[in-house]
């Protein structure tokens, strides 16, 4: 079962590939991971929005955390999204993935339709009453229809003991202040560009796909945050934000999600064995805007084109 102390650092995300028949790839996954494990992250996880786990039947995603347990466990602490539309199933596969070793699940609201406050708070109570051996930490998302600020937690972590971190996706800076301030005992995760700042107020760590681009720039970046050269980190955060808003916002404004965008960022980074592939109704980028991407990262953010493992 994952700790606060083990939830730390650089969490990356596992891509799912696809074959040319829409069908899961599992040597080039077995390949990913094994690659992953060699950059050294402090944990990996998948099935989470960039793992379409929106795309997967009941079949493939226990074809797939078996996968991920065996190429994994043990080696390195590992998450599985433990996402669904409904309370039932969520459980379903939260207790999948405990009795297969995963160490922890994330879990966002079920997001078809909005719920009621009281309702948020339940469904975090009953997936914890269900299955109370595996830590959990809330995959906070606007698109699963309500976000949750510091309050809540405090609210309702005395009532889910085995909550211990957040994903705190697209949280602007204000927001991730209050998180920390009134959810001190939870571990808060933010995104790349935003960490530099984060980390000076107490985010724990990110979750991050760009580290699949070049491990070794987002070890450093995070080492220097925990050596306290926040100076040098904070350069990094704004080149890493003058990037995003030249070559990924377009792409976003076109309406691109995550999974398209990560792909493509991994096929440009150019290591690992993942093609840019999506299952629908989720195109990948195209060819003409992927050379787009790859003139304004040579030319904004060499470093994210550079690794050689």
């Amino acid at each position: 079962m994952l700790t606060r102390d083990q939830l730390q650092g650089l969490w990356v995300s596992v891509l799912n590939p696809w074959d040319e028949g829409g069908g899961f790839d599992e040597k080039s996954f077995r390949d990913e991971i094994a690659m992953l494990l060699d950059a050294h992250p402090h944990g990996l996880y998948t099935t989470g929005s960039t793992g379409e786990f929106y795309a997967l039947d009941w079949d493939e995603f226990t074809r797939l955390v078996d996968t991920f347990v065996a190429e994994a466990a043990g080696k390195i602490p590992i998450q599985v999204g433990a996402n669904w539309f409904n309370t039932r199933d969520t459980i379903r596969r939260t207790r999948y993935a405990r009795d297969r070793g995963v160490d922890g699940v994330q879990i966002c609201f079920p997001p078809w339709m909005e719920m009621r406050v009281e309702d948020n708070d339940q469904f975090l109570e009953d997936v914890y009453r269900a299955v109370p051996d595996i830590a959990l930490i809330h995959y906070n998302v606007g698109r699963a229809r309500r976000i949750f600020h510091g309050r809540d937690y405090a609210r309702v972590c005395p009532r889910v003991p085995s909550l211990i971190g957040t994903k705190a996706a697209g949280m602007p800076m204000h927001d991730v202040v209050e998180l920390v301030l009134n959810a001190p005992d939870l571990n808060h995760f933010v995104g790349e560009l935003l960490f530099g700042l984060a980390h000076q107020v107490g985010a724990s760590g990110m979750y991050t796909s760009l580290f699949m681009m070049n491990p070794d720039f987002f070890h450093d970046y995070y080492s220097l945050c925990v050596e306290g050269r926040y100076a040098e980190a904070v350069r990094l955060s704004m080149r890493l934000a003058g990037w995003f808003d030249v070559a990924v916002r377009p792409l976003i404004e076109k309406g691109y999600m995550d999974p398209s965008l990560d792909k493509a960022f991994v096929e440009i980074g150019g290591w690992l064995p993942v093609h840019r592939r999506t299952r629908r109704p989720y195109p990948p980028v195209t060819e003409t805007e992927m050379a787009e991407l790859r003139r304004a990262t040579h030319e904004l953010m060499p470093e994210l084109v550079s690794y050689k493992p």
